[in-house]
C-alpha cells in the first residue's frame, strides 16, 4: 500500500479504530488526539509539558490526558489496545528512548500494535525548521535506538516502510511558538533565527484553506507486541 498521510497508517494498523484504547505519547497539541476520537477511538495522551497539554485539552477536551515522560507513564500493565509515537520519539532524551520504548510494551496488551512515526531528515519542513534547530542527528539517534530495540525486544514487526507526507502549519509564527512550548529554553535562539524561518517558511510552504502545507518524508515502524516487556 502507498501512504499520503500518517492517518492511512494509522487507520490500517489499529483498523478497526472504532471503540479501541489507544495511547498517544507524546501527544503535544492534541492534534492526534482529536483525530482519533473523531473516528471514535478512546484516546488518551501523555506529555511531559503543561503548557502543551493545556493545547490539547482545547483540541480534545474528551480525552483524558497526563503529564508524564515516556520512559515513565502511569498506567497499569495492559492498559490500551495500542500506543503510538508520532513525530515524538526524536524529542525523547537520547538516554530515555530505550526505556519509553519498553515502557510503551509495558502499558499495552499482549498482541497489540505499537506504532513509531518518525520524520525524515529532509523535505521543506526539516529545511525550515533548521536554522532553529537541525534535526538531522537526533533523528537518526532516534532511529538507531528503535533499530536496536526491534532487535532485542519481544516484538514482531508487521510494518516498516517510508512515504511523502505533508504537514499543515499554520504560520511560521505558530511553528515556533510549537517550538517554544516544547522547549523554552529555546527562547533567544527564536528571536534570532525568527526571520529566517519566517523567510524560509514563505520558500517551502504550500498555500492550502486554513494554513500551509509542507512536505515532510515520514518512515513508519509498527510491531506486535508477543511476550511482556
Amino acid at each position: 500500500m502507498t501512504y499520503t498521510n500518517n492517518m492511512q497508517v494509522i487507520e490500517q494498523i489499529f483498523a478497526p479504530l472504532e471503540g479501541r484504547s489507544i495511547l498517544d505519547i507524546g501527544c503535544g497539541r492534541g492534534r492526534l488526539l482529536r483525530a482519533l476520537i473523531r473516528r471514535d477511538a478512546k484516546a488518551t495522551g501523555v506529555d511531559p509539558s503543561a503548557d502543551l497539554l493545556v493545547k490539547a485539552r482545547d483540541m480534545a477536551p474528551d480525552a483524558p490526558l497526563h503529564q508524564a515522560g515516556g520512559e515513565a507513564m502511569p498506567f497499569a500493565d495492559n492498559s490500551f489496545d495500542g500506543a503510538i509515537f508520532l513525530n515524538s520519539l526524536h524529542h525523547v532524551p537520547q538516554d530515555l528512548i530505550r526505556p519509553a520504548l519498553v515502557e510503551a510494551l509495558r502499558v499495552i496488551c499482549p498482541g497489540a500494535p505499537l506504532l513509531v512515526i518518525e520524520p525524515l531528515a529532509r523535505g521543506g519542513y526539516q529545511e525550515v525548521f533548521a536554522p532553529l534547530d537541525d534535526e538531522t542527528e537526533v533523528r537518526a539517534v532516534a532511529l538507531a535506538h528503535l533499530a536496536a530495540f526491534r532487535a532485542a525486544a519481544s516484538v514482531e514487526t508487521i510494518l516498516d516502510t517510508e512515504y511523502d507526507t505533508d504537514l499543515h502549519e499554520v504560520s511560521a509564527d505558530d511553528m515556533l511558538g510549537y517550538a517554544l512550548a516544547i522547549d523554552p529554553s529555546r527562547a533567544a535562539k527564536i528571536d534570532t533565527v525568527r526571520d529566517e524561518v519566517v523567510r524560509l517558511f514563505s520558500d517551502h510552504a504550500r498555500e492550502t484553506d486554513g494554513g500551509f502545507l509542507l512536505d515532510q518524508p515520514m518512515i513508519a515502524v509498527a510491531m506486535r507486541k508477543t511476550a511482556p516487556a
